[in-house]
């Protein structure tokens, strides 16, 4: 697998091809990317291209029709990191960005909304999106991100040049905005940081929740897809990869659960779960972990 220079400002891209068919023509083909430009590492399937770069923030899922672009998250704020996500989908498709859905608030994901606001694109985010932009602030962005000019409570569907897209809120697990981004016709859904390689992060001070987070993760699995998109990592999951996340996650919860209820204080939780979890793979602390409003949300919910 190839890999993009590591100046190149647009994290991991999957693009997916429209499959052709009555209703979805297959677009032109795109000029040949210039040297130097974010180029497909390699087809995951005939309908899966994945982009690989370094920095930018979380990935950016698009869906090519013949009426235009459907876009999943908008990175790290910045021009150059709005021209280098267009530049990118261009080496896919010459078409215009028509849809963007955002998968939760956070700047790395919803950074250049503003520009694809103003380029015309309906940009879509759970209806608590507008209420955290009031306050928001982030060290991953210079200004708060806009806020999406199309709002929904618990589900909304786009249909675009025959294909169509479905967010889904179902409660607060990552943020307390989650939107889970499912593509039916291409069996793909695109699960924001409800997915991640990462530590698990619940952002409490914002709506997340740990049993909320198992809880998502359970309705993703309910779907009909083959292949699930993370909002960080360099590869596509499949889906048992979605439920041995889940069961990880819930292994996390019936352990901390345990140690609080049997009083465990809460200046030495992380460490007691540490011991507990290198199974697992995760050390817990640092920024998703050790401050304490998250703490105390954890301790509360998994007390109850």
């Amino acid at each position: 697998m190839k890999t993009c220079n590591r100046l190149a400002l647009c994290a991991s891209i999957l693009a997916l091809a429209a499959v052709a068919s009555a209703a979805t023509a297959q677009p032109a083909a795109p000029a040949a990317p210039a040297a130097g430009a974010l180029a497909a590492d390699g087809h995951v399937d005939a309908r899966l291209q994945l982009f690989h770069g370094h920095g930018g923030g979380g990935n950016s899922t698009f869906l090519v029709t013949k009426a235009g672009v459907i876009l999943v998250d908008t990175k790290n704020m910045g021009e150059q990191q709005y021209k280098n996500l267009l530049d990118a989908i261009k080496t896919v498709t010459p078409q215009k960005v028509v849809y963007v859905f955002d998968t939760h608030h956070h700047a790395d994901h919803t950074g250049n909304n503003e520009y694809f606001e103003k380029d015309g694109a309906k940009v879509i985010g759970q209806e608590s999106m507008a209420e955290v932009f009031r306050t928001y602030t982030s060290t991953l962005a210079p200004h708060t991100p806009a806020t999406p000019n199309v709002l929904f409570k618990a589900k909304d569907t786009v249909t675009l040049g025959g294909a169509t897209a479905t967010a889904y809120h179902w409660r607060g697990g990552h943020t307390g905005n989650d939107a889970v981004i499912y593509f039916p016709g291409v069996k793909v859904v695109a699960g924001g940081d409800l997915l991640d390689t990462r530590v698990p992060n619940y952002d409490a001070p914002f709506g997340g929740s740990l049993l909320g987070y198992s809880a998502s993760l359970g309705d993703i699995l309910k779907l009909d897809f083959d292949v699930a998109v993370p909002g960080h990592g360099d590869a596509p999951w499949t889906k048992a990869e979605v439920k041995a996340q889940k069961a990880k996650i819930d292994t996390l919860i019936e352990r901390a659960t345990a140690l609080v209820k049997a009083g465990t204080p809460k200046d030495k939780f992380i460490d007691a779960i540490n011991a507990k979890d290198e199974d697992l793979g995760w050390k817990l602390g640092g920024q998703f972990w050790a401050p304490q409003p998250r703490l105390d949300a954890l301790y509360a919910e998994l007390s109850k």
